[in-house]
């Protein structure tokens, strides 16, 4: 047993409570990449500077994700009992695929992920539940490792048949669509970012994902808004205006359109089916 501790030094490491990662800095002898996932009302900051000496600091909370380089200052803004998880992302979990998507990952980058959120909330009943260990940490942390290699990654920089845009390119553009998804976003702010014509954009975006910008945006801002009813912290007006519904009424109407219930009443199955 004393031998297997010495050969994994960082076993159970990569994966840790935010609580526990910030007050030890357990993960700060780890190299590459981490992943801070803030639940609850926990805001988390990450500062520092990227290889080019360019200064960074990102505040971090639910329903956002965040990608940091290893060597990033993390600390929560006014909070004794921080929630959430930091973990340390594995380059070779996939052997070199997995080594070369990683080299796409943008760091200081914060994202809305649906997996990420699934999956803190999966290791925060576990803890909870005092039934996780190392090597059940562990496998969270490879899990979720390979996640980010395959989603965030890519580094596709080619259009695939049929795809007139890269996957590089419809990256960039979800990125925006979630760092914006509380402010209006028009079809000509996420051409620009591929250097293309709005009408041009348009009609490659539907090629590429099977729906127009606009109600891509829409079913994004619908998504956002599932994550943080779940939640359970906000109160419904906030929701809505979170995900960037203008008024109440029309966050309503949308959420039933493409949910088939009304954010209330979606609030309220996800409370009794944990109950």
């Amino acid at each position: 047993m004393k031998e297997e501790t010495r050969s994994t030094p960082d076993r159970g490491l990569r994966c840790q409570a935010m609580k526990v990662a910030f007050a030890d800095g357990g993960l700060n002898s780890l190299q590459g990449l981490r992943l801070v996932i803030p639940t609850g009302s926990t805001v988390a900051r990450a500062a520092g500077c990227d290889d080019f000496g360019v200064n960074h600091s990102t505040l971090i909370s639910a329903p956002f994700a965040a990608v940091m380089p290893a060597g990033a200052q993390l600390a929560t803004i006014a909070d004794n009992d921080p929630t959430g998880w930091v973990i340390a992302l594995k380059r070779g979990v996939l052997g070199q695929v997995s080594q070369e998507a990683f080299d796409a990952v943008p760091k200081w980058s914060r994202f809305w992920d649906p997996f990420l959120r699934e999956a803190a909330d999966t290791l925060g009943a576990l803890h909870h539940a005092e039934l996780i260990d190392a090597a059940c940490a562990d496998a969270f942390a490879d899990v979720i490792s390979v996640h980010i290699a395959l989603r965030h990654g890519h580094c596709a920089g080619v259009a695939e048949p049929d795809m007139p845009l890269t996957h590089q390119m419809l990256t960039r553009i979800q990125a925006f669509v979630h760092e914006h998804i509380a402010e209006p976003i028009l079809v000509e702010q996420l051409a620009v970012l591929v250097h293309m014509g709005a009408s041009n954009f348009a009609r490659a975006f539907k090629t590429s994902t099977g729906n127009p910008p606009h109600l891509y945006v829409t079913l994004e801002r619908v998504k956002f808004a599932r994550t943080m009813l779940c939640e359970e912290i906000l109160p419904l007006v906030d929701v809505g205006a979170r995900a960037g519904f203008q008024t109440q009424q029309h966050f309503t109407e949308v959420f039933h359109r493409y949910s088939g219930v009304t954010p209330r009443a979606f609030r309220l199955a996800h409370r009794n089916a944990g109950s």
